[in-house]
């Protein structure tokens, strides 16, 4: 027989032992929480909210009766608004001043006016456009009797 050549053999692996790992470091030591402090610190910021609530309290009070007052006005601006607008209407209605009007609403203003109406009746017959200028005043029929009767032309 032949012999083969020898191999050789390998040669066991070796495994490296396990390092140790290092021990996390130590925590540090607790830090004592000074109790006292912290509630003071937090009755410091409660008397300053406090505070604050008191005084935001009272600028809102002032507002709000500043929206009261206004608001009030602004109720009495439109009944007036609302009440000159009717004095008007009844007064070119009727032809009658509308100073002169007395009442609250429509019906009474309109009573009012015919009884006014029939007080102001004119005593004479009106001439259109008497209020202008005698040089600007339009020529009418009346006018022109008017002159007549008093001799003047």
């Amino acid at each position: 027989m032949s012999e083969a050549p020898a191999q050789p053999t390998p040669a066991p692996e070796v495994t490296p032992a396990p390092t140790p790992t290092p021990a996390p470091p130590a925590a540090p030591p607790a830090q004592e929480i000074d109790w006292k402090a912290e509630a003071r610190k937090w009755e410091e910021r409660a008397k300053g909210n406090k505070s604050a609530l008191d005084e935001l309290t009272g600028k809102f009070t002032a507002a709000d009766s500043e929206r009261t007052d206004l608001a009030t006005k602004l109720q009495a601006f439109e009944t007036e608004k609302e009440r000159a607008s009717l004095l008007s209407a009844v007064a070119k209605d009727k032809n009658v001043p509308a100073d002169a009007l007395r009442g609250t609403t429509r019906e009474e203003l309109e009573a009012h006016a015919d009884q006014l109406a029939a007080l102001l009746k004119p005593s004479a017959p009106v001439i259109p456009g008497q209020e202008l200028t005698p040089d600007k005043v339009p020529g009418s029929s009346d006018l022109e009797f008017a002159r007549k009767l008093f001799g003047k032309d």
